[in-house]
């Protein structure tokens, strides 16, 4: 083979081309340290680089959004904690107030060092974080807790993006911390009136026949003497107590025979058992039955049975009825008792014929005004002393009529003659007083009333016609006293007061006593607020009722159709109205189905359907129907489902509003019905005036317009007054219940502030007095920051939960960085040994083929010719 200079040259250049590419691409590897610079130079690497770049990237993001969210739940967890020992704190003097004898002036001391502590935990509430208020859920820029203890933030959880699909929450929202349910917890009410045993308070009374005690108010018209000489002495009753000692309710005297037996005691019960039914019962106990007879009634009214429990129903060393569930998680039960010595069919006879009636729950509420001819009863322990069955208020502020006051602002201008249907609300002309003065003298007399004529004038006209007599009014009450007897005397007094109108027919004006009733009670005031105190509770998952939530799902009783609602109310302008809604599933002759309907003074009623948001009339339940209707894009007929929502509390809401803002429906059109139109019109105007809602579950009305409303509003199951056993109301909205101390629902600031309040009063246990009767006392504060401790606690250790697993998301996404880090340098990092060693074998055989070369070129045809 011949080989010639310039395949020599060829190869020469090939090959130092090659070396060169290599020495400089080992130089370049270990100049960066990475085995590639450019894609093309191993797109395999390049891609497997790229993709461990991007996980390390997102690891990275993940570390830091952890550590971001870690430091907010460690700000979280510290504030906390601090709540968890302000608590301890507020615990102890709370015991201290519980335990110690103090004076008004200790009790005012704790109660301020109380207050100081709550107003700790109000800062550390409203704790904010980088100018972010860390318990106003997602609403940063939310200041929590106002001054008056209500939550404003929302219930949304902050959560942190860990990962494709992992969201982890980092935060505690103040919904859940201020105002969340404890479903471990289980709802906890008492009766607030002190009861003792009416035998030991009232010796006078009480007669002994056959070694067995008996009650006789007439005791001296019987000539009978009492069975002892002992002082009144206030002494607890057990529940081996007889019922007697309990009610008081007289014992039955034969005069032929000359011997006692035993009275019957009546008790009307009302309440909601825990699943949400409700009942009206009415049983009677002998005299000389148990206390332990009345619990174990008190207990089957709740569904107990000998082989499952309900409730555990107690009473208490002060003579207080306590019912706690058995289960846990329930919002619902509810109780009202009164006790009285006559079988009626209903309460509202029980309090028009001035029967004698025991309360076991007051609250101070202005009840409606719906007697017409209160009755002044003495059936209590003193035969000089009798009160008129009735409780006296003024119209404009509710509060305990004076002898100033005019009869006008006391009864009303009007009051409904129930002798029409519908009743008319007619003008009081003059009160009719009949009975007999204290000589046994009959009385007829009669009191013309006018704008002028005060309590003090009624007062005279029962003085001036009535015999020997005093006659007082005290806090709402009207009482008459009789001069002329001893205590344990027979008094020839009786009197009935009835208000009439110029046609002598009897109105009804005069409001019902606190105690004794249960919801026929108008909602509390407070400035431009009115809001009612019993919360809406969905039976079917035990939460509070939002504006969305059906009224069905609040029943306490499925099958209410044709179901009425009575309102009594003041609109905006303080005018007195009437209505009442009525609840149909099925429509009735005029097609209406729900609807609200409006009572004029002279009885004609304006009835107004009740729509939903898409102008449909609205049942109770949820109504659902097929259509057959043209899809546009086939032209073909289909199937099309349609439904209409159950009226819901909105819809309620939206009624009361229009009703107090005295903005209702227009007949524009002349046809005498209200369309849609017409009646969103109305719904629409009526919120320039009034907003209407639910605040945990309570109805509130809110007045735009006045700082101190003259709106006053009262509503309540038709007809339910009925102790049957088959007209429980189905819906309660203000009722003189039983006290609530505790319950799985917590309220922090709000039930701090009861404490609190119990404190200031120095009121051991709930007690119902005047002042402030549903003040829960100070052991029953006890037992309830027991359980606001708990749920903090909880809610911190939730926290610290969240915080360890943020810390161990970050120490394993830091491994995984490492990880990920040592793939990738294993991916694109070069080996610096072996890189060198490339370097310098590239390097020397670079200079070996220059030698070599260089004596190529060296050599001539001399070389070869020798």
């Amino acid at each position: 083979m011949r080989i010639t200079t310039n395949t020599l040259y060829s190869n020469f250049l090939y090959h130092q081309q090659n070396t060169l590419t290599g020495l400089n691409k080992v130089s370049n590897q270990l100049s960066s340290g990475m085995k590639i610079d450019k894609i093309y130079d191993d797109p395999t690497v390049f891609t497997n680089t790229l993709r461990l770049d991007n996980e390390s990237n997102s690891l990275t993001q993940v570390l830091n959004t952890s550590k971001t969210a870690q430091t907010f739940a460690d700000n979280t967890d510290t504030t906390l904690n601090d709540m968890t020992q302000t608590l301890e704190t507020f615990k102890t003097k709370l015991l201290q107030a519980a335990n110690a004898d103090n004076s008004d002036t200790s009790y005012g001391a704790l109660a301020n060092e109380l207050e100081g502590l709550r107003n700790h935990l109000k800062t550390l509430a409203n704790t904010s974080i980088d100018g972010k208020f860390i318990f106003s859920g997602t609403s940063f820029n939310t200041k929590p807790i106002s001054d008056n203890g209500d939550y404003n933030g929302n219930d949304k959880r902050i959560k942190a993006k860990l990962g494709s699909d992992v969201n982890v929450p980092y935060n505690i929202d103040g919904t859940s911390l201020f105002e969340g349910i404890d479903r471990d917890y289980s709802k906890h009410i008492s009766t607030n009136i002190k009861h003792f045993d009416m035998l030991k308070a009232n010796p006078k009374f009480v007669v002994e026949q056959d070694g067995k005690k008996y009650i006789d108010k007439d005791i001296k018209a019987h000539n009978k003497n009492a069975a002892s000489d002992d002082d009144p002495v206030q002494e607890s009753l057990s529940t081996d107590s007889e019922i007697r000692m309990l009610t008081g309710v007289n014992d039955i005297y034969n005069a032929t025979n000359d011997t006692y037996s035993d009275g019957t005691s009546y008790f009307y019960v009302t309440g909601r058992k825990p699943n949400g039914d409700t009942f009206n019962e009415k049983f009677s106990l002998s005299n000389s039955a148990k206390i332990d007879d009345l619990i174990e009634r008190i207990g089957q009214a709740f569904g107990n049975t000998p082989t499952n429990k309900a409730v555990d129903v107690t009473m208490n060393q002060f003579g207080q009825f306590e019912i706690k569930d058995t289960t846990t998680g329930k919002m619902v039960t509810d109780f009202n008792m009164i006790a009285s010595d006559t079988d009626e069919t209903s309460i509202d006879d029980v309090i028009t014929n001035g029967d004698y009636a025991v309360s076991f729950v007051k609250s101070n509420f202005p009840p409606e005004r719906d007697i017409a001819k209160p009755i002044a009863q003495n059936k209590d322990f003193d035969n000089r002393v009798f009160t008129l069955n009735s409780e006296f208020r003024t119209i404009d502020k509710e509060t305990f009529a004076k002898k100033t006051d005019k009869i006008f602002n006391v009864l009303g201008a009007k009051g409904l003659n129930e002798a029409n249907s519908p009743a008319t609300r007619e003008t009081l002309d003059h009160i009719r007083l009949t009975g007999t003065d204290t000589n046994g003298n009959s009385v007829s007399t009669t009191l013309n009333i006018d704008s002028s004529t005060t309590m003090d004038d009624l007062i005279q006209k029962i003085k001036d016609n009535y015999g020997d007599v005093d006659v007082y009014l005290e806090d709402g009450k009207l009482t008459i006293f009789d001069n002329t007897i001893e205590k344990d005397e027979h008094s020839k007094l009786t009197l009935i007061m009835d208000a009439q109108n110029s046609s002598d027919e009897s109105l009804s004006m005069f409001g019902r006593k606190d105690g004794i009733t249960n919801d026929k009670t108008k909602f509390n005031v407070n400035g431009r607020l009115v809001t009612s105190n019993v919360a809406q509770v969905d039976k079917n998952n035990q939460t509070y009722a939002t504006k969305d939530t059906r009224l069905i799902d609040v029943s306490g009783n499925d099958d209410i159709d044709g179901k009425k609602i009575d309102i009594n109310y003041a609109d905006k302008d303080g005018n007195i109205k009437r209505a009442y809604i009525t609840l149909r599933d099925t429509a009735d002759t005029n097609g209406h189905l729900c609807t609200f309907t409006t009572i004029a003074d002279d009885g004609t009623e304006t009835v107004y359907d009740i729509y939903d948001n898409e102008g449909n009339k609205t049942p109770i339940h949820d109504v659902t129907t097929v259509t057959q209707e043209l899809d546009p894009q086939t032209c073909e007929l289909c199937n099309v489902t349609h439904t209409t929502k159950g009226i819901t509390y909105k819809q309620l809401n939206d009624v009361i509003g229009m009703l107090v803002s005295n903005d209702l429906p227009q007949d524009s059109d002349g046809d005498g019905t209200y369309s849609y139109n017409e009646y969103k019109t109305a719904n629409d105007d009526s919120k320039q005036y009034v907003e209407t809602g639910l605040k945990n579950g309570k109805i509130y009305i809110n007045d735009k317009k006045h700082a101190n409303t003259q709106i006053k509003f009262e509503m309540h199951d038709h007809d339910t007054d009925n102790y049957d056993g088959k007209s429980a109301p189905v819906f309660t909205f203000n009722s003189n219940n039983a006290i609530t101390i505790d319950e799985p629902k917590v309220d922090i600031f709000h039930q701090l502030d009861e404490i609190i309040q119990s404190v200031r009063e120095g009121r051991a246990r709930m007690d119902g007095d005047e002042n402030n009767p549903r003040d829960i006392g100070i052991q029953a504060g006890i037992e309830l920051i027991d359980h606001i401790q708990d749920h903090v606690i909880k809610k911190h250790t939730e926290i610290g939960a969240i915080s360890k697993s943020l810390q161990n998301t970050q120490d394993r996404t830091n491994m995984l960085i490492v990880h990920t880090e040592t793939l990738k340098s294993d991916v694109i990092d070069v080996d610096m040994a072996q890189a060198s060693l490339e370097l310098n074998k590239l390097t020397l055989n670079y200079q070996a083929m220059l030698s070599t070369i260089s004596k190529v070129n060296g050599l001539s045809l001399v070389n070869y010719m020798k």
